[in-house]
């Protein structure tokens, strides 16, 4: 958290699909047809839980309700806190706090939410602002635990930052975990096109081409399916309590914890964060504080369609970020980008010596004998690399390298780099497939006719009780501005939308002085820029030396928000490389890593 998309995900579909090319062989456009291609397949990650859902009794219920009813087990709301378990900054402490499974239904049993809290450093308090960096399946924990130091400068001095880890991702229990052991999971996928990806050839009108992807897909779709059997067989019944509505009323029930009754809510997320923090602010209109999203998803799609049809509206931004990359690559030094020839050079070139690099591994993947775990490189590899890295614009620059290394005959960076990249458990699934709705036809794809306790379809324009900070970058190719802009024009005056010039998913992809000024006023102040305001960075994705010239004539209070800008963003790149690329457990094992 990504159109030339076929709408439906049933075998008989996707083999109907089209796959014209009328743009010739290395046209702008062809690159991002391959990576469209990859996201396709992934669109089937979201069908297993539908498919797990099968195995369990489930009475669902589809409509909101209140959750003032009062709590009677005396443990839940029970909240601890104590030293983290690896070492941290000073005003950092870890914690928990006991939550009901079911907020409908307290006879079900209680889960436990792991917590991680920076401490405000100055008076008077202004209670806790919630975070939520991700996913589904990113740790809030660990934002707040590793990164608290750091976005305290953002938000200000003045609330204690709570990072919890939602239902199943992460230290909270119970925790989506499908296989008995990582080693277990890595035997699964290897040299599967989990990790592989999956391949296709430039020439995407070929019946060769065609048939050699769908062979693939038939592949990925019985992988998933035994990864499903795993899940429900491993985690039974407790998947049924996941979803995005529970998680909104997770932070109310912790907002009440934590602050008290009367509180209003104080909120940060990113991504996935801006599905939970549009439920949150819709679910529950009269609490909202000070709430701000960043690389906004459409939350209407992810409520109202299966999620098979989300990735359409998704990667609607990605071909304009990945032309954004080959032109950056061209305006740098070769030493710099070497992927370019000379400065300056033609990006439609640089493009077509990465069609060309992807046709060979097509035909041929590369041996890479030296590799940390040696192995070959493929082009659905490099594809499934290229759709990471146009989200993050500060691996450019290192994908840059290795891919050009690869070009001239040495895959080792690229292969270590790479992998073994294996698919993560199913958390994001145990969500989404909570918050979608079924399809019109069982044929489609097997589903049960309900799935969890609750799930929230909107209205998404209430009135709130104070308005919201919205962020979304001109070139995300993840979550497009008009998902931003829908969200602001749903909640009208309810809310600012601030824009970003720049590529990217989420504003703090590329340091932004603007941006980051914008942040600290509204969580200090509540003061909100004009709508649609446009901010600019300060930074490129091949770096230059007239930044730290640029940071010499600031002032201390700017240059230290800036420096801590461009420290939150290193650190959530490397968050996400964890994320993305962890490295293989059976390495771990022979110290090999």
């Amino acid at each position: 958290m990504l159109s030339g998309l076929t709408s439906g995900m049933n075998m008989e579909s996707y083999e109907k699909a089209s796959y014209n090319s009328s743009n010739g062989k290395h046209g702008h456009r062809q690159v991002f047809r391959y990576l469209r291609t990859f996201v396709l397949c992934l669109v089937g990650l979201h069908l297993c839980l539908q498919y797990i859902a099968q195995t369990f009794d489930i009475k669902a219920l589809w409509t909101i309700r209140s959750t003032t009813e009062k709590l009677d087990s005396h443990s839940i709301g029970t909240i601890e806190w104590f030293d983290c378990d690896v070492p941290v900054a000073p005003r950092i402490d870890c914690g928990t706090i006991v939550v009901p499974l079911d907020y409908l239904n307290h006879s079900v049993g209680t889960g436990t939410l792991a917590l991680a809290r920076y401490k405000a450093t100055k008076s008077p308090k202004k209670g806790t602002v919630f975070l939520n960096p991700g996913g589904p399946g990113g740790s809030g924990v660990k934002f707040a635990r590793d990164g608290g130091s750091i976005v305290a400068r953002l938000v200000g001095p003045y609330h204690d930052l709570v990072g919890f880890d939602p239902r199943g991702i992460g230290q909270t229990v119970p925790k989506v975990q499908c296989f008995p052991s990582e080693v277990l999971r890595e035997f699964f996928v290897s040299n599967t096109v989990f990790e592989q990806g999956f391949t296709v050839s430039s020439n995407l009108s070929d019946p060769g081409t065609r048939e050699h992807l769908i062979q693939q897909y038939r592949q990925f779709l019985v992988l998933k399916k035994a990864q499903a059997e795993l899940c429900a067989e491993n985690m039974g019944d407790s998947l049924k309590y996941m979803g995005t509505a529970t998680v909104a009323r997770d932070i109310d029930f912790m907002a009440t914890v934590i602050d008290g009754e009367d509180t209003f809510i104080n909120f940060f997320g990113g991504s996935y964060g801006s599905i939970s923090g549009a439920y949150l602010v819709n679910m529950f209109p009269n609490r909202v504080g000070r709430i701000s999203i960043d690389g906004v998803a459409n939350p209407v799609l992810w409520a109202d369609k299966p999620s098979q049809y989300w990735h359409r509206d998704w990667i609607a931004s990605s071909e304009d970020t990945f032309i954004m990359f080959l032109a950056d690559c061209s305006k740098a030094r070769p030493d710099l980008c070497p992927l370019a020839r000379s400065k300056n050079e033609d990006p439609k070139l640089i493009e077509a010596r990465i069609d060309e690099f992807l046709d060979m591994l097509y035909e041929t993947p590369m041996p890479v004998p030296r590799a940390n775990r040696p192995g070959f490189l493929t082009a659905g590899g490099i594809r499934a690399l290229l759709l990471i890295s146009v989200e993050t614009p500060l691996l450019w620059q290192r994908v840059s390298n290795y891919l050009a290394a690869a070009m001239a005959g040495d895959g080792t960076e690229l292969l270590n780099f790479l992998g073994p990249r294996y698919a993560s458990d199913l958390e994001r699934l145990a969500v989404t497939c909570l918050d979608s709705p079924p399809p019109a036809s069982a044929s489609e794809f097997p589903t049960a006719d309900e799935l969890g306790p609750e799930r929230f379809t909107g209205t998404w324009n209430h009135t709130l009780n104070n308005p919201i900070l919205i962020v979304s970058n001109t070139a995300d190719p993840v979550t497009p501005l008009a998902s931003g802009r829908l969200v602001n024009t749903l909640l009208s005056d309810s809310s600012r939308l601030l824009i970003q010039n720049s590529p990217g998913h989420c504003s703090l992809g590329l340091a932004s002085l603007c941006t980051m000024k914008a942040y600290r006023a509204y969580f200090v102040n509540g003061t909100l820029p004009p709508n649609e305001f446009v901010c600019e960075v300060d930074e490129s994705p091949f770096p230059k030396e007239e930044f730290s010239h640029e940071v010499k004539v600031l002032s201390e209070e700017d240059r230290e928000l800036l420096t801590s800008g461009r420290a939150l963003e290193q650190w959530m790149m490397s968050e996400k490389l964890k994320g993305m690329f962890t490295p293989s457990p059976m390495l771990l094992k022979r110290n090999i890593l």
